[in-house]
């Protein structure tokens, strides 16, 4: 017979005993599946070594104990735990000689005091673990959940964890991380600073939850109280621009050049700066703007009323394989180099001036007009009100948007019909074509 009989025992004590044989290859190949579930079949030869049988798989496994496991339980004494069951492979790939070498491997292992289910998961977990290899997970983690940023999110990482890129990320200590964050404030660089710092946090945090690493570091992290100096320098750089310097910066935005139509769009929008460089035709629903959900900073879906004068701008653009609005006029892909693009148009203008300082603009400039506060959140795309609010009032003011993006456009408009400041120092951006990839308006029409 090929499975032996067990003993029979007396009924207060009886068990089911194991099915052991002595295996080998024409024995294993003969053993019938079973008709549900798996049969084990231990080998009489090698201890702890069994065969798994199922109905369409059969593969080996090495059953042991660590050494000096125990549990406590109530009373004070100690129980040894449950068995550990280690895969060896699968047969006929691994033969019984084979699976009788691995299963003796395994077995000195275990007397040497170690444990080798635990020493597999650890190897496991820092190929994994690395910090580079982890970056890679991060990045298609985002984008299954569709994040709108992963490509400025991944590069920020990548760029300032290159140093520690072979580290396991259970080794990392928050000061490996805070000495990267100091380098950047150090060189003048505030802004990449705090957006490494976010993204490092919530990078080790994902790091955390897919059990990479036992906590943290970054966790509980604050910033550093600003000081003065800092605090007037802050008031400075986030502020709303004035009459003058809007008017400025709009006569030194050409409408020639792709720079030039994109900046003269974030003015009459007040959208962010992402939002606007990837806006495609396929978000042109004519009458408005239709931004999705994957778009926008909130994650959710934006509309913008579209003006004459924005209209105008947007017919104006060159069009390119992307289908984008504002491509960049050198890749036809999305613009970058944002430093260097408000560098030109400052020195043209002579305004300091960053480009989320035209949404404060636009902002503060529908108060002075007299748009009231939620209809004036909703143009700029924010979160307005209280949680029941969000819940419970679903009216989109869309007549009431339609009207202050009038009232706006035509604010601007009357701004930059009045005299144009000297223009002999404007820097006027190229717009060669993107070598090949630009296609007329008619055609991508």
């Amino acid at each position: 017979m090929l499975f032996p009989e067990p003993t029979p025992a007396p009924a207060a004590s009886r068990r089911r005993e194991p099915l052991k044989l002595r295996l080998t290859e024409a024995a294993v190949r003969a053993l019938p599946p079973p008709e549900k579930g798996e049969t084990l079949l231990w080998d009489e030869k090698m201890p702890g070594l069994a065969l798994r049988i199922g109905k369409a798989r059969r593969a080996w496994i090495y059953v042991y104990r660590p050494p000096g496991a125990y549990t406590e339980i109530a009373d004070g004494t100690r129980r040894r735990v449950n068995p550990i069951k280690l895969p060896l492979g699968a047969w006929p790939a691994l033969s019984v000689e084979k699976a009788r070498e691995a299963a003796q491997v395994e077995a000195g292992k275990v007397a040497k005091g170690q444990d080798p289910a635990a020493t597999r998961r650890e190897t496991g977990r820092q190929d994994k673990a690395k910090v580079s290899a982890s970056l890679d997970d991060y990045e298609a983690s985002l984008k299954r959940r569709r994040y709108v940023n992963v490509a400025p999110a991944m590069s920020t990482l990548r760029r300032n964890l290159a140093s520690l890129k072979a580290r396991d990320v259970a080794t990392l200590r928050r000061v490996d991380v805070t000495r990267l964050i100091e380098r950047l404030e150090a060189k003048g660089k505030p802004g990449a600073a705090a957006d490494f710092r976010c993204h490092a946090r919530t990078w080790l945090e994902w790091c955390t939850n897919k059990g990479l690493a036992p906590f943290n570091v970054l966790a509980g992290l604050r910033r550093e109280r600003s000081t003065k100096a800092e605090r007037i320098d802050t008031e400075e750089k986030g502020r709303a621009l004035t009459d003058a310097e809007l008017t400025v910066i709009w006569h030194a935005a050409a409408p020639d050049t792709v720079l030039g139509r994109y900046i003269r769009a974030m003015i009459l929008t007040g959208a962010r700066r992402a939002e606007m460089a990837r806006l495609k035709v396929s978000m042109d629903a004519g009458g408005h703007l239709d931004l999705p959900p994957y778009h926008t900073k909130q994650g959710r879906s934006h509309r913008i009323p579209v003006t004459p004068m924005l209209r105008s701008i947007l017919a104006a653009c060159e069009l390119t394989q992307e289908r984008l609005y504002f491509a960049s006029p050198l890749t036809g892909r999305e613009m970058s180099g944002w430093t260097q693009h408000v560098a030109k148009v400052r020195k043209a203008s002579g305004v300091h001036f960053t480009l989320h300082d035209f949404r404060r603009t636009m902002r503060t400039g529908l108060t002075r007009l007299g748009v009231d506060e939620d209809t004036a959140e909703m143009m700029l795309g924010h979160q307005r009100g209280t949680e029941l609010d969000r819940i419970y009032d679903k009216h989109d003011r869309w007549q009431a948007r339609v009207d202050a993006a009038k009232r706006w456009t035509d604010f601007v408009e009357t701004l930059a019909a009045g005299p144009a400041p000297e223009r002999s120092n404007v820097v006027r951006l190229s717009s060669r074509k993107a070598r090949g990839l630009i296609v007329s308006r008619a055609k991508a029409s």
